[in-house]
């Protein structure tokens, strides 16, 4: 979990030459969905669920819950690997 109290930046990486695909909507990613292009905001609370798709193949799904709350950061990053 990555808590915040404004709103956070939200930036992915994977393998080299790997499509990055999320949803902040809690379903699982597959190939339609979200082309990560680069950080995003967020200002409530969101569940990023991502995938690195290579050669055709899907990797684990990645997820991680951004909290927004009263306590903890008071924004800042969260980074997804």
């Amino acid at each position: 979990m990555t808590p915040f109290t404004e709103s956070t930046e939200v930036t992915m990486s994977g393998p080299e030459d790997a499509e990055i695909r999320y949803t902040t909507d809690g379903s699982t990613p597959t190939a339609q969905s979200t082309l990560y292009e680069g950080g995003f905001t967020l200002s409530d609370t969101t569940t990023v669920k991502a995938i690195a798709i290579k050669n055709g193949e899907s990797s684990e799904v990645s997820t991680r819950l951004f909290n927004k709350g009263t306590g903890g950061d008071t924004g800042g990053s969260g980074d997804m690997e």
